[in-house]
């Protein structure tokens, strides 16, 4: 419409300017023959003759002189307008007879078309006579028209846009929809599908669009499945295990590394291990990895998590590049006692089984140099080889009775016990020594005191065990009482005496195998008694405990669950 409008003003106005000026150029020959007269002196003046002609042909005349005098003009006083031997339509008629142009009138203040044409007789130029119109009306069609076409271009370019949008609107109706349900599985909302409606380009990549929404449905949850498991098998597993990317940054950590070094698995992605573990071994080890490429294995002993730890240091790759490094850690704190109470047990039992093999040898080795020959003697030393015999018999007894009570292996007969019963038993029965060491036997036995589920011939041991402790450890004129009480829960069975009591430092250790206080080695014994009786206890559901202020007695306590 632009090009259009271009060309049809440019016709118009072209077409229209060929019409004025063949009529401009008729109405110069008409002036030229009434002005030739004029010009040779006969008839109207020259300025007569031009206001008159204006008047009758309604349009500007001009008469002038070969030299470009102004003789007679049809609106304008000749004497007040300059000489017009410069003008160009005057120039070109000069030149070749008839001359025009186009131009701004300073005059008329206006658009102006102007034809001239030589007036001659007889080959001897007389003047110029000149017609002009004003360009208004040729103007005025031409804007009429350029206004014409802009309304039309306007209603067009308005009629265009609204039929894109239109079909705009119809065609992308289907990308809009892909649009906003692309949107939806980027919000997590997986398994849309777009209604296929069409079988051309759009309806193709709404079936390719629903097939990828299906395999990433798929493909989601399989890595949500498989994430889950490898979170299980993380949370399940009771090492720690802390897995970094290629900086040392914390990518994914087990609650196991959390409970060790006691942060939140979730709250530590993404930071630097040592701000996580604040353990510089841990680090170190990392480090040594990750510069490396190669495992990295050492055995500390952590401050921060107070533990004894393994860490192993394993790197991985990623896209042919160290993507990371897994540490795991494993708790070794337990083995190490473990293998530290068996050290400690072999030499307990060394110790134990030295003492009297060695007495039975050096007894022996007598007897064979001669003293066998000695009844008195020799009775005396058979009876000391019988007595550490027995000794030998009872620590292997009380192994044998603690390894399979520990182990789970020892059956319980339980049945209903009342334990003021088997407290009776056992203060008749260890009274009599109680009365050599000169050591005073109370009971303090709570009425109606409920039975309890217990192996009978067990639980008469560990009380044996826990009274005759106090009889041996107490001081003479000392006093030993047994008491019980009861609740909703328990039945409770206390030792108290007033003997030389337990040191702070070897308290929490007795209920270990083979433990003795230095103040009670003197006492003798194997020193199992009282681990016999804790795993006893233990074994039954129930508790065994021990306060003790030294040099002022010690209560051993243990309760039972009511039957």
């Amino acid at each position: 419409m632009a090009v259009l409008g271009i060309y049809l003003t440019s016709s118009v106005r072209n077409s229209q300017l060929a019409d004025l000026r063949l009529h401009l150029e008729q109405e110069s020959y008409i002036t030229k023959e009434a002005a030739l007269p004029s010009l040779q002196g006969q008839g109207d003046a020259p300025d007569v003759l031009a206001k008159k002609l204006g008047k009758e042909i309604d349009s500007r005349i001009t008469i002038i002189a070969s030299n470009g005098t102004v003789l007679g003009d049809s609106m304008e006083d000749p004497a007040t307008l300059e000489n017009h031997s410069t003008r160009p339509e005057v120039i070109d008629a000069l030149a070749n007879g008839i001359g025009e142009s186009i131009r701004f009138s300073t005059t008329l203040k206006e658009d102006m078309m102007y034809v001239a044409l030589t007036v001659t007789s007889q080959v001897k130029l007389l003047g110029i006579a000149r017609v002009a119109l004003p360009l208004t009306t040729i103007n005025s069609s031409v804007n009429h028209v350029t206004w014409t076409i802009i309304l039309a271009t306007i209603i067009i370019a308005v009629l265009a846009v609204l039929a894109a949008w239109l079909i705009a609107r119809i065609t992308t109706r289907h990308i809009r929809e892909l649009t906003r349900i692309s949107k939806k599985i980027a919000e997590g909302q997986l398994g849309q599908k777009i209604k296929i409606v069409t079988q051309d380009e759009i309806g193709q990549l709404a079936q390719a669009f629903n097939e990828m929404s299906d395999n990433l449905n798929t493909t989601v949850a399989t890595i949500s499945t498989e994430r889950t498991r490898l979170a299980n098998i993380l949370a399940s597993i009771a090492d720690g295990v802390i897995i970094t990317d290629a900086d040392g940054s914390v990518v994914l950590a087990n609650r196991a590394a959390g409970k060790l070094f006691n942060f939140n698995p979730a709250s530590a992605v993404n930071k630097p291990v040592i701000e996580v573990v604040h353990d510089h071994e841990v680090d170190e080890i990392l480090k040594q990895c990750l510069k490396t490429g190669a495992e990295q294995t050492t055995q500390f002993e952590s401050g921060i998590a107070k533990r004894f730890l393994r860490a192993i240091a394993v790197p991985f790759s990623q896209q042919d590049k160290l993507g990371g490094v897994l540490v795991l850690l494993q708790d070794l704190t337990e083995l190490r006692n473990l293998q530290t109470m068996r050290r400690d047990l072999i030499g307990n039992i060394s110790h134990e089984l030295r003492t009297p093999i060695a007495g039975i040898k050096a007894m022996v080795e007598t007897l064979k140099d001669g003293a066998i020959n000695d009844k008195e003697v020799a009775g005396d030393f058979l009876a000391r080889i019988e007595s550490e015999v027995d000794r030998l018999s009872q620590i292997v007894a009380e192994l044998t009775q603690l390894s399979r009570i520990e182990s789970g292996e020892a059956e319980l007969k339980k049945e209903p016990v009342n334990l003021n019963n088997l407290v009776n038993e056992v203060v008749t029965e260890l009274t009599p020594l109680a009365e050599r060491q000169q050591i005073k036997l109370l009971k303090k036995l709570s009425p109606d005191l409920p039975s309890v589920m217990a192996d009978n011939d067990r639980i008469h041991q560990t009380i044996i065990n826990l009274v005759h402790n106090a009889i041996k450890f107490n001081k003479p004129a000392g006093e030993v009482t047994v008491a019980t009480i009861y609740d909703d829960k328990s039945v409770t069975v206390s030792f108290t005496d007033t003997g030389i009591g337990i040191s702070r430092d070897d308290l929490p250790h007795v209920f270990e195998r083979f433990y003795k206080a230095d103040k009670a080695r003197s006492g003798g014994g194997s020193g199992l008694g009282l681990a016999i009786a804790k795993h006893t206890i233990q074994a039954h559901g129930g508790d065994i405990r021990v306060q003790s202020e030294e040099g002022k007695g010690s209560t051993f306590t243990f309760t039972l669950p009511r039957q």
